[in-house]
Parts: C-alpha cells; structure tokens; sequence
C-alpha cells in the first residue's frame, strides 16, 4: 500500500523551506509542494493518496479557497488546512462559505503544525 502524502499549498520560497524541513524533522518523507493552485488541483488529480492539504490563503492566480473548492469537487477524502497570516485572511476565508476543516496562523510554529498534523493524520514515524 503507497504512503499517505501531504501536499503543502505555499508560494513563498522561504516558507516552503520551512515546511520542508519541519516535515522531515519529524521523519515524513511523503509530502510534495507546489506554489500555486493551479499545480495543486493538477496534484489532487494525479496523486490519489494526498489525505492531507495544508493550503496557502493567498496564492498567485486562484486563491485558497477558490483552489480548495476545486480539490473538494475531485475528492471528499482529503483534510485541508487553511493557513493564514492574518486574522483579516481567515474572516474572508469564513465568508467565501470556505470548507476548510482547519486552520493554521503563520509565522508557522513548529508545534502547532505537528498538533494539527497529528490531529489529523497519523504517520508511521521511525
């Protein structure tokens, strides 16, 4: 059986670092990023074992939401988490009726990425 994959949602270099290493820092290995939505509905599509998304708010052409919308109409089978660096962000992400089963709030710490990874997904960790 292939490995569960997250697939992180981020159009800043310095923040797809930083997920990069977090991840690998607790030994997941199966996660791919991409930086717009776009790539990310073009994933879901091809990548039947995504079961966890942690999405970027703001992104280049579509955004977040917009993006989500479009993963949920491929699939049901797959936690998203919203990530936002302001409160003004999320309260447009609840009034674009946003099914998001999540959120994040950035700078991201490392412990709360864990708490909500683990909230949601269980990984065989080494």
């Amino acid at each position: 059986m292939k490995e569960k994959i997250i697939l992180v949602v981020e159009d800043d270099r310095v923040s797809c670092e930083l997920f990069k290493e977090l991840l690998e820092r607790e030994n997941i290995s199966s996660f791919i990023i991409v930086n717009d939505g776009e790539q990310a509905i073009e994933v879901c599509k091809k990548e039947k074992n995504i079961r966890l998304v942690l999405m970027d708010y703001k992104l280049p052409g579509i955004n977040g939401c917009e993006t989500l919308k479009e993963i949920r109409k491929i699939t049901r089978n797959i936690t998203i988490v919203m990530q936002t660096a302001y409160a003004y962000d999320l309260k447009n992400v609840l009034s674009e009726n946003c099914p998001f089963d999540d959120f994040i709030t950035k700078p991201i710490i490392s412990s709360e990425l864990y708490r909500i990874i683990n909230k949601y997904f269980r990984f065989n960790q080494n």
